[in-house]
């Protein structure tokens, strides 16, 4: 198993802030370079591996198709714990109490974000 450029994947990720959209030819190239193509059973493979890095993507089953696109993000990110809340992924899946109570904390703080936000410029002006 060639696994000398997946590190390339988690560096993408950390360089896109934890959410990034790839085609699965660019993650396969990445995870195996010796597979020409994918199918199924590699699709499963790498997203088996992603799992066991943190890495959760979407659609929820990677595609066997190069051309595909697919969403990864970082469940230990501040934009991928947000995504994890939302979908109930990673910590979140069967725990929709604690996703809501989490999602409506960092509601409350965009809110107040927005209203200093207005405050100041009513300040400015």
């Amino acid at each position: 198993m060639a696994d000398d450029r997946r590190s390339e994947i988690i560096d993408h990720l950390k360089d896109q802030h934890g959410l990034a959209q790839v085609t699965m030819a660019w993650v396969r190239n990445r995870y195996d370079t010796s597979w020409d193509k994918l199918s199924r059973p590699r699709a499963d493979a790498i997203a088996a591996w992603l799992k066991s890095q943190g890495i959760i993507h979407q659609p929820a089953e990677l595609p066997s198709r190069e051309t595909e696109r697919v969403l990864l993000y970082s469940q230990f990110t501040n934009i991928g714990i947000v995504m994890a809340a939302a979908r109930g992924e990673g910590f979140f899946e069967n725990k929709p109490e604690v996703a809501l109570q989490m999602l409506q904390g960092y509601a409350s703080f965009l809110a107040k974000q927005e209203s200093n936000r207005v405050a100041e410029g009513a300040v400015v002006e």
